[in-house]
Protein backbone atom coordinates (compact mmCIF):
# COMPACT_ATOMS: atom_id res chain seq x y z
CA UNK A 1 0.00 0.00 0.00
CA UNK A 2 2.76 2.23 0.82
CA UNK A 3 4.18 2.27 -2.31
CA UNK A 4 0.94 3.06 -4.07
CA UNK A 5 -0.11 5.70 -2.02
CA UNK A 6 3.18 7.35 -2.60
CA UNK A 7 3.01 6.78 -7.02
CA UNK A 8 -0.47 8.32 -5.95
CA UNK A 9 0.27 11.53 -4.83
CA UNK A 10 3.37 12.01 -6.81
CA UNK A 11 1.31 11.54 -9.79
CA UNK A 12 -0.94 14.95 -7.93
CA UNK A 13 2.20 16.73 -7.43
CA UNK A 14 4.84 16.03 -9.51
CA UNK A 15 7.45 17.98 -7.24
CA UNK A 16 7.00 15.50 -4.40
CA UNK A 17 8.32 12.69 -6.55
CA UNK A 18 11.06 10.25 -4.34
CA UNK A 19 10.76 12.70 -1.89
CA UNK A 20 8.09 11.30 -0.06
CA UNK A 21 9.27 9.14 3.26
CA UNK A 22 7.84 6.62 5.94
CA UNK A 23 7.54 8.10 9.37
CA UNK A 24 10.44 10.59 9.53
CA UNK A 25 13.05 12.28 6.93
CA UNK A 26 16.32 10.70 6.74
CA UNK A 27 18.52 11.56 9.48
CA UNK A 28 21.16 13.74 7.34
CA UNK A 29 18.46 15.75 6.59
CA UNK A 30 16.21 15.79 2.71
CA UNK A 31 16.12 18.27 0.70
CA UNK A 32 13.22 20.14 0.09
CA UNK A 33 10.14 20.37 -0.56
CA UNK A 34 10.02 16.55 0.72
CA UNK A 35 6.55 14.84 2.68
CA UNK A 36 6.47 12.29 5.37
CA UNK A 37 3.79 9.67 5.53
CA UNK A 38 2.44 8.13 8.94
CA UNK A 39 0.18 4.90 8.88
CA UNK A 40 -2.25 4.93 12.41
CA UNK A 41 -3.78 2.03 13.70
CA UNK A 42 -6.31 0.30 12.20
CA UNK A 43 -9.60 0.76 14.12
CA UNK A 44 -12.38 -1.16 13.92
CA UNK A 45 -15.68 0.72 11.91
CA UNK A 46 -18.32 -1.95 11.30
CA UNK A 47 -18.91 -5.09 9.59
CA UNK A 48 -19.28 -3.78 6.19
CA UNK A 49 -16.86 -1.56 6.49
CA UNK A 50 -14.59 -3.07 8.47
CA UNK A 51 -11.39 -1.50 9.75
CA UNK A 52 -10.62 2.31 8.86
CA UNK A 53 -6.82 3.32 8.59
CA UNK A 54 -5.69 6.97 9.54
CA UNK A 55 -3.09 7.96 7.04
CA UNK A 56 -1.35 11.54 8.10
CA UNK A 57 0.68 13.44 5.11
CA UNK A 58 3.08 16.34 6.29
CA UNK A 59 3.82 18.75 3.60
CA UNK A 60 7.39 20.65 4.06
CA UNK A 61 7.68 23.21 1.61
CA UNK A 62 10.95 24.40 2.45
CA UNK A 63 11.94 27.96 0.53
CA UNK A 64 8.34 28.12 -1.46
CA UNK A 65 6.40 28.60 1.54
CA UNK A 66 2.85 27.53 3.40
CA UNK A 67 1.16 29.11 0.28
CA UNK A 68 3.19 26.56 -1.86
CA UNK A 69 2.10 24.35 0.89
CA UNK A 70 -1.48 25.13 0.60
CA UNK A 71 -1.78 24.82 -3.41
CA UNK A 72 -0.32 21.83 -3.02
CA UNK A 73 -2.92 20.36 -0.31
CA UNK A 74 -5.84 21.56 -2.16
CA UNK A 75 -4.50 19.64 -5.28
CA UNK A 76 -4.21 16.34 -3.34
CA UNK A 77 -7.44 16.51 -1.64
CA UNK A 78 -9.24 17.15 -4.96
CA UNK A 79 -7.25 14.19 -6.40
CA UNK A 80 -7.24 11.89 -3.93
CA UNK A 81 -10.45 12.27 -2.22
CA UNK A 82 -12.39 9.24 -3.11
CA UNK A 83 -9.76 7.93 -5.26
CA UNK A 84 -9.11 4.59 -6.34
CA UNK A 85 -5.50 3.10 -6.31
CA UNK A 86 -4.73 0.61 -8.25
CA UNK A 87 -0.97 -0.80 -8.19
CA UNK A 88 0.75 -4.08 -9.02
CA UNK A 89 0.71 -6.77 -6.99
CA UNK A 90 -1.49 -4.74 -4.41
CA UNK A 91 -5.04 -4.93 -3.54
CA UNK A 92 -6.85 -1.79 -4.50
CA UNK A 93 -8.38 0.68 -2.13
CA UNK A 94 -9.99 4.28 -1.74
CA UNK A 95 -8.74 6.77 0.09
CA UNK A 96 -11.51 9.16 2.11
CA UNK A 97 -10.22 12.45 2.61
CA UNK A 98 -10.64 13.02 6.45
CA UNK A 99 -10.09 16.67 7.60
CA UNK A 100 -6.56 18.41 8.17
CA UNK A 101 -6.22 19.15 12.34
CA UNK A 102 -3.54 21.35 12.96
CA UNK A 103 -3.32 22.25 9.92
CA UNK A 104 -0.90 24.55 9.28
CA UNK A 105 1.99 24.79 12.25
CA UNK A 106 5.62 25.46 12.83
CA UNK A 107 7.23 22.18 14.02
CA UNK A 108 9.53 23.02 17.81
CA UNK A 109 11.75 21.00 17.26
CA UNK A 110 13.06 21.91 13.54
CA UNK A 111 11.44 25.61 13.29
CA UNK A 112 9.93 24.59 9.89
CA UNK A 113 6.33 25.15 8.65
CA UNK A 114 4.19 21.98 7.90
CA UNK A 115 1.25 21.39 6.25
CA UNK A 116 -0.73 18.15 7.74
CA UNK A 117 -3.59 16.12 5.62
CA UNK A 118 -5.31 13.52 6.97
CA UNK A 119 -6.85 10.75 4.66
CA UNK A 120 -8.47 7.10 5.56
CA UNK A 121 -8.31 3.75 4.11
CA UNK A 122 -10.79 1.16 4.82
CA UNK A 123 -9.85 -2.68 4.80
CA UNK A 124 -12.33 -5.15 4.61
CA UNK A 125 -12.27 -8.00 7.71
CA UNK A 126 -10.77 -10.72 6.30
CA UNK A 127 -12.66 -13.61 5.57
CA UNK A 128 -12.64 -16.81 7.60
CA UNK A 129 -13.70 -19.96 8.22
CA UNK A 130 -16.02 -21.75 6.05
CA UNK A 131 -18.31 -20.01 3.38
CA UNK A 132 -21.67 -19.31 4.53
CA UNK A 133 -24.79 -20.17 2.92
CA UNK A 134 -24.86 -17.29 0.22
CA UNK A 135 -26.32 -14.06 0.28
CA UNK A 136 -29.79 -13.44 0.98
CA UNK A 137 -32.22 -13.96 -1.67
CA UNK A 138 -34.04 -10.95 -1.10
CA UNK A 139 -30.93 -8.95 -1.14
CA UNK A 140 -29.27 -10.62 -4.49
CA UNK A 141 -32.91 -9.33 -6.12
CA UNK A 142 -32.27 -6.13 -4.96
CA UNK A 143 -28.98 -5.67 -6.31
CA UNK A 144 -29.62 -7.38 -9.79
CA UNK A 145 -32.57 -4.20 -10.24
CA UNK A 146 -30.07 -1.69 -8.85
CA UNK A 147 -27.93 -2.83 -11.20
CA UNK A 148 -30.29 -2.18 -14.43
CA UNK A 149 -32.00 0.67 -12.65
CA UNK A 150 -28.30 2.64 -12.67
CA UNK A 151 -26.78 0.99 -15.56
CA UNK A 152 -23.27 2.09 -16.43
CA UNK A 153 -20.62 2.45 -14.90
CA UNK A 154 -22.23 1.33 -11.63
CA UNK A 155 -21.56 -2.11 -9.58
CA UNK A 156 -23.47 -3.65 -6.89
CA UNK A 157 -22.17 -4.85 -3.80
CA UNK A 158 -23.99 -7.29 -1.41
CA UNK A 159 -22.96 -7.29 2.44
CA UNK A 160 -19.82 -5.55 2.49
CA UNK A 161 -17.51 -2.88 1.01
CA UNK A 162 -14.47 -4.98 -1.04
CA UNK A 163 -10.91 -3.81 -1.43
CA UNK A 164 -10.99 -0.58 -3.05
CA UNK A 165 -14.61 -0.63 -4.94
CA UNK A 166 -15.04 0.53 -8.19
CA UNK A 167 -15.63 4.71 -8.62
CA UNK A 168 -19.12 4.14 -9.16
CA UNK A 169 -20.43 1.68 -6.42
CA UNK A 170 -23.13 1.32 -4.66
CA UNK A 171 -23.53 -1.63 -1.03
CA UNK A 172 -26.95 -3.03 -0.48
CA UNK A 173 -26.85 -4.65 3.23
CA UNK A 174 -29.69 -6.01 5.30
CA UNK A 175 -30.25 -4.07 8.22
CA UNK A 176 -33.34 -6.09 10.36
CA UNK A 177 -36.11 -8.43 9.59
CA UNK A 178 -39.82 -9.01 10.86
CA UNK A 179 -42.62 -10.91 10.55
CA UNK A 180 -46.31 -9.02 10.94
CA UNK A 181 -49.49 -11.08 11.41
CA UNK A 182 -51.99 -10.08 8.03
CA UNK A 183 -54.75 -12.00 9.03
CA UNK A 184 -56.41 -15.52 10.02
CA UNK A 185 -54.25 -17.26 6.97
CA UNK A 186 -51.46 -14.40 6.20
CA UNK A 187 -48.48 -12.99 7.95
CA UNK A 188 -45.91 -10.49 6.40
CA UNK A 189 -42.08 -10.62 6.08
CA UNK A 190 -40.52 -7.39 6.37
CA UNK A 191 -36.59 -7.00 5.66
CA UNK A 192 -35.33 -3.80 6.18
CA UNK A 193 -31.99 -2.98 4.36
CA UNK A 194 -29.44 0.12 3.75
CA UNK A 195 -27.55 1.80 0.38
CA UNK A 196 -24.80 2.58 0.10
CA UNK A 197 -23.98 5.21 -2.87
CA UNK A 198 -20.30 6.25 -3.19
CA UNK A 199 -18.53 8.17 -6.21
CA UNK A 200 -15.79 10.37 -6.87
CA UNK A 201 -18.11 13.51 -5.88
CA UNK A 202 -21.27 13.95 -4.32
CA UNK A 203 -23.36 15.22 -6.74
CA UNK A 204 -23.39 11.89 -8.33
CA UNK A 205 -24.12 10.45 -5.54
CA UNK A 206 -26.68 12.62 -5.01
CA UNK A 207 -28.46 11.48 -8.44
CA UNK A 208 -27.86 8.25 -8.23
CA UNK A 209 -29.67 8.34 -4.28
CA UNK A 210 -33.01 10.25 -5.99
CA UNK A 211 -32.87 7.71 -9.28
CA UNK A 212 -32.95 4.90 -6.83
CA UNK A 213 -35.73 6.57 -4.88
CA UNK A 214 -37.71 7.64 -7.15
CA UNK A 215 -37.30 4.08 -8.95
CA UNK A 216 -38.33 2.32 -5.70
CA UNK A 217 -41.67 4.58 -5.31
CA UNK A 218 -42.84 3.96 -8.86
CA UNK A 219 -42.19 0.31 -8.51
CA UNK A 220 -45.17 -1.27 -7.32
CA UNK A 221 -43.35 -4.64 -6.92
CA UNK A 222 -39.76 -5.98 -7.37
CA UNK A 223 -39.27 -9.66 -8.72
CA UNK A 224 -37.71 -12.00 -6.27
CA UNK A 225 -38.67 -15.30 -8.70
CA UNK A 226 -40.75 -13.85 -11.93
CA UNK A 227 -40.84 -17.85 -12.86
CA UNK A 228 -42.72 -18.75 -9.52
CA UNK A 229 -44.30 -14.85 -9.46
CA UNK A 230 -43.15 -14.24 -6.13
CA UNK A 231 -42.75 -10.38 -5.86
CA UNK A 232 -41.61 -8.00 -2.81
CA UNK A 233 -43.34 -4.79 -2.55
CA UNK A 234 -41.97 -1.71 -1.09
CA UNK A 235 -43.27 -0.12 1.75
CA UNK A 236 -40.83 2.58 2.70
CA UNK A 237 -38.05 4.05 0.83
CA UNK A 238 -35.79 7.14 1.91
CA UNK A 239 -32.67 8.84 1.01
CA UNK A 240 -30.11 10.96 3.60
CA UNK A 241 -28.27 12.82 1.17
CA UNK A 242 -25.72 14.31 3.97
CA UNK A 243 -25.14 10.77 5.48
CA UNK A 244 -21.59 9.04 5.38
CA UNK A 245 -21.88 6.49 1.91
CA UNK A 246 -18.96 4.17 3.64
CA UNK A 247 -20.25 3.92 7.12
CA UNK A 248 -23.81 4.64 7.38
CA UNK A 249 -25.28 4.51 3.37
CA UNK A 250 -27.90 7.29 2.40
CA UNK A 251 -30.70 5.37 1.51
CA UNK A 252 -32.94 3.09 3.79
CA UNK A 253 -35.57 1.06 2.38
CA UNK A 254 -38.47 -1.68 3.53
CA UNK A 255 -39.77 -4.16 1.62
CA UNK A 256 -42.55 -6.64 1.91
CA UNK A 257 -43.76 -10.37 1.25
CA UNK A 258 -47.26 -11.66 2.03
CA UNK A 259 -47.50 -14.96 3.00
CA UNK A 260 -50.29 -17.95 3.18
CA UNK A 261 -49.74 -19.41 6.89
CA UNK A 262 -49.30 -23.29 6.40
CA UNK A 263 -52.17 -25.53 7.63
CA UNK A 264 -51.83 -26.83 11.00
CA UNK A 265 -52.83 -30.77 11.33
CA UNK A 266 -55.43 -30.91 14.33
CA UNK A 267 -57.83 -33.61 15.70
CA UNK A 268 -61.18 -33.17 13.75
CA UNK A 269 -64.11 -32.43 16.55
CA UNK A 270 -66.62 -35.93 16.09
CA UNK A 271 -69.57 -35.14 18.32
CA UNK A 272 -70.64 -32.43 20.49
CA UNK A 273 -72.70 -32.84 23.23
CA UNK A 274 -74.78 -29.70 25.01
CA UNK A 275 -75.71 -30.74 28.63
CA UNK A 276 -78.55 -28.53 30.30
CA UNK A 277 -77.86 -26.40 33.21
CA UNK A 278 -79.51 -28.17 36.40
CA UNK A 279 -80.42 -26.11 39.35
Amino acid sequence: MRAALKQAIADVVPALKDRLYDVQPPADGAAEPYGVIAFGEEIWKSAWAGYRQVIRLKLYAGDAGLDQADQWAESLVGGLHRKRVVYPDAAPFTLVYLGAREAERLEPTTGKAVRTLRFGVYVPEAESGSPGAGPDEWLSALAGWTGKRLGEPWTVYQTSWPSGPDDHAVLWRMTGCETKMAGASLYEVRKHFAGHIAAPNSDVEQQAAVSLIEGLGTQVQLPLSTDQRRYMSVTEASADLKADAFLDGQVKLTLVQRRMRPAEEAALIRRVEIHPILK
